[in-house]
């Protein structure tokens, strides 16, 4: 009985529980130590993150530590804490730097995908979605004519969740591609194209290729292992290596070019799209914050057109915008004050108010009068 309780080892959440439910506590134990952290204090769980290696063949942690840190430029020092079952915890110092990372997602490390998610107080670990990760792609062959944003928001959701457009010019159209970040789940095949039809009823096939692709097994389309490692296509492992029934391939990657190769690539604008639970959420919260302090109703739509002008507007419009400011702005600082007597402010100096004034009695219209 001795040996089989000293063997006995308790590690899993669910088996502590059950501990719990059967031991008996003293009356020294079941002293409360009660929490005198402020509420104010935002730099502790907040702004963490909770993270996952989405890989069969795990790569080297502190080097991929290393290296996220030396990528990120986070304004806080950022840790990494290690936890069982491969979830990391990423400790960001404030919450500006985790929302940065995250909006910068997928990260890959060694071809590996690190999936990261915003930290829930209270929460389990394994109730965290890490199959699901955003992914920049682009959509090929498709008609100019069908290129609109209500076909982007179609074929983004078609493919996944559509998080944001990519605008090729300020107008919003595009001419070889149309390119959309989409959260998608990596636990299924990834999709290859996307079927389109037009109000005649005919039928184009548009083809998906990703940004920043991961490992992907070419036999059967999933994230996270290689043809070489895949369990669910031993018997095909001859026919696919010579090349005669593999579904997918190096295709589906956006090739990596030098940045100065390809000018004409560049995107003037990305437009967020908001998820339908977002949607309800920002509507319900309107509603509730649509009277200001007085009972009056507020100016709505401030931040919406705010934001419209800033996807709207060109680079070059933004720079010419900033120099009239800069210049207003050196004007206005160019013009002195001048302090009196009495400590209020003049805009002429004590030598010229005392001339205008010896101008204004010896004048011949007050002399005359």
């Amino acid at each position: 009985m001795e040996e089989r309780l000293e063997k006995e080892v308790i590690s899993s959440t669910d088996e502590i529980n059950e501990l719990l439910e059967r031991l008996k506590f003293s009356e020294e134990e079941s002293v409360q130590v009660v929490s005198t952290s402020e509420d104010k204090m935002t730099q502790g769980f907040e702004s963490w993150a909770v993270g996952k290696i989405m890989a069969r063949e795990q790569p080297n942690r502190e080097a991929m530590y290393r290296v996220f840190k030396s990528l990120w430029y986070t304004k806080e020092e950022v840790d990494f804490v290690s936890l069982k079952e491969g979830v990391i915890i990423v400790k960001f110092g404030c919450l500006e730097d985790r929302s940065r990372i995250l909006n910068l997602m997928p990260w890959l490390f060694d071809r590996c995908l690190f999936v990261m998610v915003p930290f829930e107080k209270g929460k389990n670990f394994g109730s965290y979605e890490f199959c699901l990760s955003p992914f920049w792609l682009r959509v090929y062959s498709l008609p100019l004519e069908l290129m609109d944003r209500q076909m982007a928001l179609n074929i983004g959701n078609a493919i996944g969740e559509l998080m944001a457009i990519d605008w090729k010019d300020q107008d919003g159209g595009w001419t070889a591609f149309m390119r959309l970040k989409v959260k998608i789940n990596i636990l299924k095949p990834l999709k290859r194209v996307v079927r389109l039809v037009d109000k005649e009823g005919m039928e184009t096939i548009g083809v998906i290729k990703y940004e920043r692709l991961p490992d992907l097994c070419y036999a059967c389309g999933l994230i996270g292992h290689s043809f070489r490692t895949c369990e669910s296509n031993k018997e095909e492992e001859e026919v696919g290596q010579n090349g005669l029934n593999l579904q997918y391939g190096g295709w589906l990657r956006v090739p990596i070019v030098n940045p100065n190769q390809d000018r004409g690539m560049r995107r003037n604008g990305v437009e967020l799209v908001k998820s339908k639970a977002q949607t309800i959420a920002d509507k319900e919260e309107s509603h509730t914050n649509s009277r200001d302090e007085n009972g009056l109703p507020e100016q709505k739509g401030k931040e919406r057109i705010c934001e419209k002008e800033s996807l709207s507007v060109s680079p070059q419009d933004r720079r010419s915008h900033k120099m009239i400011r800069d210049g207003m702005r050196r004007f206005k600082s160019k013009r002195k004050r001048y302090r009196g007597s009495n400590d209020e402010n003049l805009d002429e100096s004590q030598a010229k108010l005392v001339k205008r004034r010896i101008l204004d009695n010896a004048s011949p219209l007050k002399a005359a009068a």
